[in-house]
């Protein structure tokens, strides 16, 4: 990846986020309909947690490609919590799903294959390094 790829991802998160500040919730409304079962996933966590989670996670696929060291440490503590919750592996797939159709239709005609190539080879990453971390 290189610095424009940083930058392309960047900037997308940021236009998505300008365009609607509340882009978490409906992440969050497409994969609850998608698969009601995975909201008691996130027990009692508050709305405004779960969007920070999201948010957090995005930032952190952006920052993935400085090499960001904490990236990796904190996606290895969220594999093992995750685990503990007992997420399985096609649940990151789905997670992964509904992230990249809602950055999609917030970033509208300013989406492209090259945005969508990026953000699931970013967002797979982390969700590699979550599952690898997750106890056998």
């Amino acid at each position: 990846m290189t610095t424009v790829d940083h930058e392309l991802l960047a900037e997308n998160l940021h236009l998505v986020t300008e365009r609607d500040p509340d882009m978490t919730a409906r992440f969050y409304e497409r994969l609850f309909a998608r698969c009601p079962h995975t909201r008691e996933l996130f027990g009692p966590n508050s709305k405004p947690v779960r969007e920070d989670m999201l948010t957090e996670t995005l930032i952190s696929a952006v920052d993935s490609l400085d090499g960001v060291p904490w990236v990796e440490c904190n996606m290895d503590l969220l594999g093992v919590k995750h685990h503990e919750y007992e997420v399985t592996h096609e649940m990151y797939d789905w997670w992964t799903d509904c992230v990249i159709e809602t950055l999609a239709e917030l970033s509208d005609s300013d989406w492209s294959p090259r945005l969508e190539h990026l953000w699931r080879d970013r967002i797979g990453h982390l969700c590699t390094l979550m599952r690898e971390a997750a106890p056998e």
